[in-house]
């Protein structure tokens, strides 16, 4: 009798335990410091232009040619390791960058940019697309690259219509985009 008793009280404990562990977390109480609000020293633009279009230039001159029927590689396309981790690098810094324009930064436009649910949706496709590059890059595949650098152009002309439709006030230098300016950079 005596040892039906105990493996109640321990069946019991146990189960009082379990149900514990399923309980809801407590609510923060309201002596926790709220979490700082993220600023950016610079411009989302800037982010744009020195970020997000560099890197994407970076990926869609390594892709070559995506033409339907005549997919070729181009002089960017990589030949190797270093190249590989070049574009590693790129395909990396595109994939931050989704979250980095989301912390406005001084400008107005900022401030109102990333309050938008269709800017929140474009970020994180801009950080998706990057994603696809990494794994391509990981994968060391052209097609894939091409395929992230696709769905790339396709977020960035979605984001420029609607929130950017002239041109950016900081533009890339030629050596930083020498597709741009009918040059080669210089190595």
């Amino acid at each position: 009798m005596k040892r039906i008793r105990i493996a109640i009280v321990l069946g019991s404990a146990a189960v009082l335990l379990i149900l514990a562990g399923c309980a809801p977390a407590p609510e923060k109480s309201a002596q926790q410091p709220a979490q700082p609000e993220f600023k950016s020293a610079v411009p989302i633009n800037d982010i744009m232009v020195s970020i997000i279009d560099h890197n994407a230039h970076v990926i869609w001159n390594a892709a070559g040619d995506r033409s339907p029927g005549k997919p070729t590689a181009s002089k960017y396309s990589p030949k190797n390791d270093q190249d590989w981790h070049y574009l590693e690098h790129a395909a990396t810094a595109l994939a931050a960058s989704g979250n980095m324009i989301l912390i406005p930064g001084p400008p107005k436009a900022d401030q109102d940019w990333v309050k938008d649910p269709e800017w929140r949706k474009l970020a994180q496709d801009v950080a998706n697309a990057g994603a696809k590059a990494v794994a391509a890059v990981d994968h060391r595949s052209l097609e894939e690259l091409g395929t992230a650098g696709d769905d790339l152009l396709v977020t960035c002309e979605a984001c420029h219509k609607k929130f950017k439709p002239e041109l950016p006030a900081h533009v890339a230098k030629p050596a930083e985009q020498p597709e741009h300016y009918g040059k080669d950079p210089i190595k």
